[in-house]
């Protein structure tokens, strides 16, 4: 990799430990929908192995239901953040590349007030330039490029970090690296297989790859 000037992260499951969190809380969703059965540990590995976008064919959750699960959800995870933790290494690691040199900034579906709560806790609010909240799941390529125009980063000097199979997606539209990290939503061979750039197994290989 040529020597990168810019990351930018993902936070949930990236930074932020929430997806333990999140599975409790769409198990509460699902049952104010009428889902009628209980989430699984085989539900959850399979969620893990596969794309957001293919998630309400599985579990039959109506589309029209999505926006509602995601505001509700926001709401939910708001008023728990307060016991979410960081992923473990996380912290340390952003001192690390803060102390090289590096621009920090955040790209999340999440909402900015969760995010900065989250920083605030962990004194984390100074290491970033920028968060940015994107409410468009599924449009975080267009975002990243957006990104990039209003804070003129240059893309071979970017790179991405972020949990899922809808970050390499976006990135490889975008034209961006990708670092992907193996403590988040998706399981690292499903992560493997998609063809990131790189796989981080702990938060200092990210010191490393960049």
């Amino acid at each position: 990799m040529g020597i990168k000037k810019n990351i930018i992260f993902d936070f949930d499951g990236t930074l932020a430990d929430t997806v333990p969190v999140i599975f409790t809380i769409v198990g509460e969703l699902a049952k104010e929908i009428g889902y009628d059965r209980r989430i699984t540990e085989e539900d959850i590995k399979w969620v893990s192995e596969h794309k957001l976008i293919e998630i309400p064919k599985k579990f039959n959750i109506p589309l029209i239901k999505i926006p509602y699960l995601f505001m509700e959800g926001r709401k939910k995870l708001k008023k728990q953040m307060f016991s979410v933790p960081a992923c473990k290494g996380m912290v340390e690691s952003l001192h690390v590349l803060k102390e090289k040199g590096y621009r920090l900034g955040i790209l999340s579906s999440n909402s900015r007030d969760i995010i900065q709560e989250f920083l605030l806790k962990y004194n984390l609010v100074d290491l970033f330039d920028f968060v940015h909240s994107e409410l468009n799941l599924f449009g975080k390529d267009q975002a990243l490029v957006a990104l990039l125009n209003e804070h003129k980063m240059k893309k071979e000097d970017t790179i991405y970090v972020g949990d899922e199979l809808r970050d390499i997606e976006a990135c490889r539209k975008a034209g961006l690296d990708v670092i992907s990290v193996g403590w988040g939503f998706n399981s690292p061979d499903t992560l493997k297989k998609e063809n990131s750039n790189y796989l981080a197994l702990k938060p200092q290989d990210i010191v490393s790859f960049v």
